[in-house]
């Protein structure tokens, strides 16, 4: 599994993580009913995430691999990606 920056950038916005200060990375944490929940964070830099650096990005973000790659080609929504977290967090 490859994530790109640009990908990884555009994950960010989309599920408007709450930025955190960091020096050597992209930092923040998924909000989830007005709770922090998913710390995540990438590298600066323009190489991307590859191999264990991309799965722990997905696992983060609490998704499989299958959702990771949907979430990756912005066909999933902020909202169905709540959803499946919620239902996680739950159990």
């Amino acid at each position: 599994m490859e994530v790109s920056t640009r990908e990884a950038e555009r994950i960010f916005v989309k599920l408007e993580v709450n930025p955190r200060h960091s020096t050597h990375h992209v930092a923040g944490v998924v909000v989830v009913d007005g709770v922090g929940h998913l710390p995540v964070h990438y590298s600066h830099g323009r190489k991307g995430l590859h191999g264990r650096a991309a799965q722990s990005f997905r696992k983060s973000l609490r998704l499989e691999p299958k959702e990771f790659a949907v979430l990756k080609r912005c066909k999933m929504s902020r909202d169905e990606y709540f959803d499946i977290v919620r239902g996680r967090l739950a159990s």
